[in-house]
């Protein structure tokens, strides 16, 4: 196989239609109704579940099959034991990207 650049490849139910995209809740990894829902979600909730999503849709992946303009990072996770966050886990995640010169898109692959 070969790298797949559409984004039903990473949300296969994923529509973009009279300029709004559309990603279906069940392809979020790990996002509630609750947590997406417009008046009282999180935002932050979201923006984690779309990075889970990325990592594992990443991670998945087959050597031959990942894009070489763009890398995910496995996660670091930690312990908090001090502080206001003291009892919480503190997750980072990361992806690079190489972009055209003006910074605007990912360039294309090689």
């Amino acid at each position: 196989m070969a790298f797949n650049k559409a984004p039903t490849e990473l949300w296969p139910s994923y529509t973009y239609a009279d300029s709004k995209l559309s990603i279906p809740l069940a392809a979020l990894d790990g996002l509630s109704a609750a947590e997406a829902d417009a008046t009282t979600g999180d935002w932050r909730a979201i923006m984690q579940a779309l990075q889970v999503t990325l990592y594992n849709h990443y991670n998945g992946l087959d050597v031959g099959d990942k894009p070489e303009a763009m890398t995910v990072s496995t996660p670091s996770v930690s312990a908090i034991s001090s502080g206001d966050f003291a009892g919480t886990v503190k997750a980072t995640y990361s992806a690079s990207y190489y972009l055209t010169l003006d910074g605007a898109v990912v360039a294309d692959e090689p």
